[in-house]
C-alpha cells in the first residue's frame, strides 16, 4: 500500500490490515518510510536508515525530534537542490537550480587563496567570515589550519595526475629552472618549469615544482635536486636541451648531471644539451658596454633625481609641463646603476621632456644640472642602442610564442650593429668638436667591450638554434647563409651552413631509427586472435613489421625535398607552429624534430617570474609557512594559471592521464626541459 511519499512494504505472510489507512498528508513522510522489522510496523529514516516506531499510537513527536538531530540529514542538506537567478546571453533573466556542496566550496576557498596570493589567516578574519555568512548561510568558513590542509592536499592530488601522465609520457622533456633565496627565511628554492607543445599543438608552459634547496648550494646539491625532480616526474630519461645561466657552478651541475644520466637517451648523444641563457649572456654584454660610460649620462641622471626627490618638485615639473601643454603621461623615473633596462627606461622618458627641463633651469636656481645639447644628443644615441637589446630582450622573454627560431637571426643583428657601432658614421674623430669626440671615443669603448663579451659567449651559435632557423619555412638555410656570408664572409659561411646541415641529417636518422625501434617493438607484441576485418590488419602489420626500415638516403630526400621547395614570405602574423601542424605533414620526420625543438625556451624568465610572486608569498608577515606550504602555493597558482586545473569536477590533467595516443606519431606530444640556477 502507498500511502504519501511512504512505502508500506508488506511481507506474504504478514495480516491485512482491518480497515483502511487515511492519507497521510504530513511533509514528515517524506523522509521516513514505513516497512515491517520481526512483524512489528516501523518507520525507517532516509537519511540514516534507523527504525523508529510507526505504530499510530507512538504519534510522531519522536520523529520530529529524530530529524532534529539527525547527523545524515544535516549533512546531505547542503547539497539540496535551491534555485538561482542567472543572465543569458540575449539578456533575459533564468531561473536554474544549483547545489550547494560545502566540500566543493572550501576547495574553491583554497584555490582562491592560492591564485591572488592572499594571506591564509584571511579565513580566521571577522569581516570575512561575516560576508560569507550574509552571502551564503550555509558555508562553514573553517580554520586556517584547516585550509592550509586542503591546498596541500589539493596540490598532492594534482602533482599526482602529473606524474602518472608523465610516466606514460614517450617523447623528449623540457625544464627551466632557477634558484632563488627568501630575504627573511634566508631558504633556497627552485623553480622548474616545463615548455612543451601538445598533442593539439598548443604551446604550453607551466611550474612542475617549486622545491627546497638546503644550503650550502653547490653544484653538487643543484645536480643533485633537480635530478630528484626529474627522477620524481618520470623525466630522467626524456632530457632535449639544458639552459642555464652562465657561472662555473652551472657548469659543473650540468657536467654532474650529464653522468646521472642515460647518454643513449639524450638528443644527438648529449652533444646539444648545455644550452646559456640568453636573456643572461644579453645582460652580461651590456653591463660591460655601460661600465665604461662613466659621466657620459650623468647630468641627465642628475636632473631626473633633482625634479623627483620630493613631492614638491614633482609637482612643479608636472606644473610646467601642463603649462607648456607637453602631455605628462609616462612619469619620471630614476635608474639603478646596477640595471641597465632600467638606465634605459629613464634616459627614453627623460628625452621626452627636454624643453621642460630647459625651461626650468632659467626659473630654478638650484637646478644647476640641466644637460646640455651634446647631453642631449648623447643620450638619443645611448636610447639608440639600449633599444636594441631592450626589444630583444622583451622578444625573447615571451611565454606564449616561440623563440627557438627567432634566436638567429636577433644574435647576428646584435653582431652587426656592435661592429658598426665601432666607428662614427658621418665624420672621422679628429674633425669633431672636442666634447663630441670625447664622447664618441668613449662609444667606441663601450662597443668594444660589448664585442669582447659577445666573442666570448656567441662566437658559435648553439646548434640546435640553427636548426630551429632552418625549420622555419620562411628562413629555411637561405638565413644562414646570407648572415653568416656578410659576418665571416662566403667561405665561412659555406662551412658554418655545411655543419648545421650535417647535424640536421644526424638528427634525421636518430629520430627514423627511434621509429623504427618503436614500430617493431609495438609489432613484436604477441597479437589476439580477432576474426574477419581485424585479422587482415593483422597479417598486414605483421607484413609491414617484417620489412626493412627506411634507410638513411630516403630521410635525406625528405630533408632535400624541405629545402629545395620555396620559402614563405616573411610576415608579423606567421604561426609556425600551426604551420607545421598542417603544412608539414608530407614532413613525417621533420615534423616530429620541429615538435621537439621550437618549444625550447632561449631564456629562463618563465622560472625567474615565479620567483616574483615567491616574494610577495614569503613577505615578512607571512615567513613562517613551511617549505612543504609554499611549494603547494605556488605549484597550485601556477597550474590555475596555466589551466591546468579544469573546472571543480574534472581538471585537464584528467583527459593528459586518459588520453591514448593517435595513429599518427607526428601529433604526440613532446616536452623541453631547460634548467637556469643562479
Amino acid at each position: 500500500m502507498a500511502s504519501g511519499s511512504g512505502v508500506y512494504d508488506e511481507q506474504e505472510n504478514a495480516p491485512s490490515p482491518p480497515r483502511v489507512k487515511r492519507k497521510l498528508t504530513s511533509v514528515l513522510w517524506n523522509e521516513f518510510n514505513k516497512v515491517l522489522a520481526n512483524g512489528e510496523l516501523k518507520v525507517e529514516c532516509v537519511w540514516c536508515h534507523v527504525l523508529l516506531g510507526g505504530d499510530s499510537k507512538n504519534g510522531t513527536s519522536h520523529l520530529h525530534a529524530h530529524l532534529a538531530r539527525c547527523e545524515s540529514r544535516k549533512a546531505n542538506a547542503w547539497k539540496q537542490a535551491k534555485l538561482k537567478l542567472t543572465k543569458g546571453e540575449d539578456g533575459k533573466v533564468n531561473v536554474e537550480n544549483y547545489v550547494f556542496d560545502q566540500e566543493l566550496c572550501r576547495k574553491q576557498l583554497a584555490l582562491m587563496l592560492c591564485c591572488h596570493e592572499y594571506p591564509l589567516s584571511i579565513v580566521d578574519h571577522a569581516g570575512f567570515r561575516k560576508f560569507c555568512s550574509i552571502l551564503q548561510p550555509m558555508f562553514k568558513v573553517v580554520s586556517r589550519q584547516t585550509i592550509r590542509k586542503d591546498i596541500i592536499e589539493m596540490h598532492e592530488g594534482q602533482r599526482d595526475k602529473m606524474i602518472k601522465y608523465f610516466a606514460n609520457f614517450k617523447n623528449r622533456v623540457a625544464v627551466t629552472s632557477d634558484l632563488w633565496t627568501t630575504g627573511h627565511q634566508r631558504r633556497g628554492y627552485m623553480a622548474v618549469t616545463a615548455h612543451y607543445i601538445d598533442g593539439s599543438w598548443n604551446l604550453k608552459s607551466f611550474l612542475l615544482s617549486f622545491v627546497y634547496v638546503p644550503a650550502p648550494h653547490t653544484a653538487a646539491v643543484l645536480c643533485e635536486v633537480l635530478h630528484e625532480v626529474l627522477v620524481e616526474f618520470h623525466l630522467e630519461r626524456k632530457i632535449s636541451t639544458i639552459t642555464l645561466d652562465n657561472c662555473t657552478t652551472n657548469d659543473k651541475a650540468v657536467e654532474e648531471l650529464q653522468d646521472k644520466l642515460d647518454s643513449s637517451s639524450l638528443m644527438l648523444g648529449g652533444k646539444m644539451l648545455h644550452m646559456r641563457c640568453c636573456a643572461h649572456i644579453l645582460n652580461l654584454i651590456v653591463k660591460d658596454g655601460l661600465a665604461v660610460l662613466g659621466d657620459g649620462i650623468e647630468r641627465v641622471r642628475d636632473s631626473v633625481g633633482f625634479w623627483s626627490a620630493t613631492p614638491k618638485r614633482h609637482e612643479k615639473f608636472e606644473k610646467t609641463c601642463r603649462l607648456m601643454n607637453i602631455d605628462y603621461s609616462k612619469r619620471l623615473s630614476l635608474d639603478c646603476k646596477t640595471r641597465w633596462n632600467s638606465t634605459y627606461i629613464m634616459l627614453s622618458i627623460a628625452v621626452l621632456y627636454r624643453e621642460v627641463f630647459d625651461r626650468l633651469s632659467l626659473r630654478e636656481k638650484q637646478f644647476n644640472c640641466c644637460p646640455s645639447t651634446a647631453d642631449w644628443n648623447f643620450a638619443k644615441e645611448m636610447i639608440e642602442r639600449l633599444k636594441l637589446f631592450y626589444d630583444i630582450t622583451s622578444l625573447w622573454s615571451g611565454k606564449h610564442y616561440v623563440t627557438a627560431n627567432l634566436f638567429f637571426p636577433k644574435v647576428c643583428g646584435i653582431n652587426l650593429a656592435i661592429r658598426k657601432w665601432t666607428t662614427p658614421t658621418y665624420m672621422q674623430l679628429d674633425e669633431m668638436p672636442e666634447q663630441i669626440r670625447q664622447q664618441y671615443q668613449v662609444m667606441q669603448q663601450m662597443s668594444e667591450e660589448m664585442k669582447k663579451k659577445f666573442d666570448k659567449y656567441w662566437s658559435d651559435v648553439h646548434g640546435l638554434m640553427a636548426i630551429a632557423t632552418v625549420l622555419d619555412p620562411r628562413y629555411k638555410l637561405h638565413m644562414l647563409q646570407a648572415l653568416y656570408g656578410s659576418l665571416y664572409g662566403p667561405e665561412a659561411a659555406c662551412t658554418e651552413v655545411a655543419r648545421v646541415k650535417v647535424m640536421l641529417r644526424e638528427l634525421l636518422v636518430e629520430y627514423q631509427d627511434d621509429s623504427s625501434a618503436a614500430t617493431t617493438s609495438g609489432a613484436s607484441a604477441e597479437p589476439a586472435v580477432k576474426q574477419g576485418e581485424d585479422e587482415v590488419f593483422d597479417i598486414f602489420d605483421q607484413y609491414m613489421s617484417s620489412q626493412p626500415a627506411v634507410s638513411a638516403m630516403l630521410v635525406h630526400t625528405e630533408l632535400d625535398l624541405y629545402l629545395e621547395e620555396p620559402t614563405l614570405p616573411r610576415t608579423k602574423d606567421f604561426d609556425i607552429i600551426n604551420w607545421w601542424k598542417f603544412g608539414g605533414i608530407k614532413y613525417p620526420t621533420l615534423q616530429l624534430i620541429a615538435h621537439d625543438i621550437l618549444p625550447i625556451p632561449v631564456t629562463t624568465v618563465a622560472s625567474e617570474s615565479a620567483f616574483s610572486t615567491s616574494g610577495r608569498i614569503l613577505s615578512p608577515h607571512r615567513s613562517r609557512l613551511a617549505p612543504k606550504c609554499v611549494e603547494a602555493i605556488m605549484c597550485m597558482q601556477a597550474w590555475c594559471n596555466a589551466d591546468m586545473l579544469g573546472n571543480s569536477k574534472k581538471t585537464c590533467l584528467d583527459n593528459l592521464v586518459q588520453h591514448k595516443p593517435k595513429p599518427i606519431t607526428v601529433l604526440s606530444s613532446n616536452f623541453y626541459i631547460v634548467c637556469n640556477f643562479r
